[in-house]
C-alpha cells in the first residue's frame, strides 16, 4: 500500500504528519487508530486466522530486529564512526548484506538516501539514521552473527 493510503486508513492527518516531520520522526498511530484500521479492512469471508498470521509475522520481525539491533549497536556505531557516516561506504556495506541476487551489485542512484531517509543530496548520515534504517529493514531471518561478520569485514577495511 502506498504511504498516503496507509496514512488515510490509519486516519493520520496532514497536521500529524507535519508534526512528526518537524521532530524528524515517522508518524505513529494510536492503538485506537490501528484497531479501527484493521476493523475497516475486514472483508466478507476474512478469517481471524488470516489476521493472526500476518500480525504474528510482523511482531516476530520486529522482535528479531530489536534483538539483533541491541546486539549489533556497538559494531554499528564503530562502523559508522570509521566510515564518517559517508553514504558510499554505507552503501558498500549494504550491498554486501543484500540477499541474492542483489548481493554485490550497485544500488540504483538515490536508493541509499531513500533507505536511510536522508535528503537526496546528502553525502552523510547520522548514526541514528543508520541504526534506524537497520531497525526498519531487518528481516526475520537476519542474525547478529551473520550481519556481525560483514560489519567486522567493513570495519577492518
Amino acid at each position: 500500500m502506498p504511504p498516503q493510503v496507509i496514512m488515510q486508513v490509519l486516519q493520520i492527518s496532514e497536521d500529524d504528519m507535519k508534526a512528526a516531520a518537524a521532530e524528524q520522526k515517522p508518524p505513529t498511530c494510536t492503538l485506537d487508530q490501528f484497531v479501527n484500521a484493521v476493523v475497516s479492512s475486514v472483508d466478507e469471508g476474512d478469517s481471524v486466522d488470516n489476521y493472526k498470521t500476518v500480525l504474528a509475522e510482523h511482531i516476530n520481525r520486529m522482535e528479531v530486529a530489536e534483538k539483533v539491533i541491541t546486539e549489533l549497536t556497538p559494531k554499528m556505531k564503530q562502523f559508522h564512526e570509521k566510515a564518517g557516516g559517508e553514504l558510499p561506504k554505507i552503501e558498500a556495506l549494504f550491498v554486501d548484506m543484500a540477499p541474492e541476487p542483489q548481493k554485490g551489485k550497485p544500488m540504483p542512484p538515490g536508493m541509499i538516501n531513500a533507505l536511510l531517509r536522508v535528503p537526496k543530496d546528502a553525502a552523510t548520515c547520522s548514526a541514528e539514521d543508520f541504526i534506524e534504517c537497520f531497525r526498519r529493514n531487518l528481516d526475520a531471518s537476519d542474525t547478529a552473527e551473520k550481519l556481525g561478520k560483514i560489519f567486522d569485514e567493513h570495519i577492518a577495511k
